[in-house]
């Protein structure tokens, strides 16, 4: 028979006693359902820890090679992303003021909705929204606002053309 210490006290008691014999307190026991749990959840971390490691080690990886990279990068390098990043945030904003100018216009600009913006190569903001017309039905329809900031004809400003999508402006308007 083993024998423990009682967590009360501190009396030698078996360890199958309910009660310590010195001082009369309640032995706690661990169930088997607890132990169960314990061990699948030490199983789950000891199995999920490398992972976490792992990824850690490949962000700290990618972060090196990343300052590698703009470390070896010239002066010059580094004006033209920075003179393309103003060159396309001045295109957000412009399909953006579009979007909007669109949106105000509308018989129900509480309705409108930006499908697609385009801007063009040539300047152009090509703009695919839908909204409610005025019998209260949601149509599907373009716009084609030119350089100089006049509508214009979609087909010829838009019409099997590519340019910079900027889908993203329907979270700014």
């Amino acid at each position: 028979m083993a024998m423990t210490k009682c967590s009360e006290c501190g009396a030698q008691i078996s360890t199958k006693a309910t009660a310590c014999p010195s001082c009369g307190a309640k032995i706690k026991r661990t169930s088997k359902l607890t132990w169960i749990v314990t061990g699948f959840l030490a199983l789950v971390v000891v199995s999920v820890a490398p992972a976490i490691m792992d990824g850690q080690k490949a962000g700290t990886k990618r972060a090196e090679e990343q300052a590698a990279t703009e470390a070896a990068k010239t002066p010059e390098q580094r004006a033209a992303e920075a003179e393309a990043k103003a060159k396309s945030e001045a295109e957000f904003q412009r399909v953006v003021t579009v979007a909007r100018a669109l949106k105000a216009s509308a018989k129900n600009p509480a309705s409108f909705e930006l499908v697609d913006a385009l801007y063009m190569p040539s300047g152009a903001v090509c703009i695919t929204y839908r909204a409610t017309n005025s019998f209260n039905a949601i149509v599907t329809d373009n716009a084609a606002i030119g350089k100089d900031g006049k509508s214009g004809d979609w087909n010829k400003l838009c019409g099997g053309k590519t340019g910079n999508s900027y889908r993203g402006a329907k979270l700014a308007i």
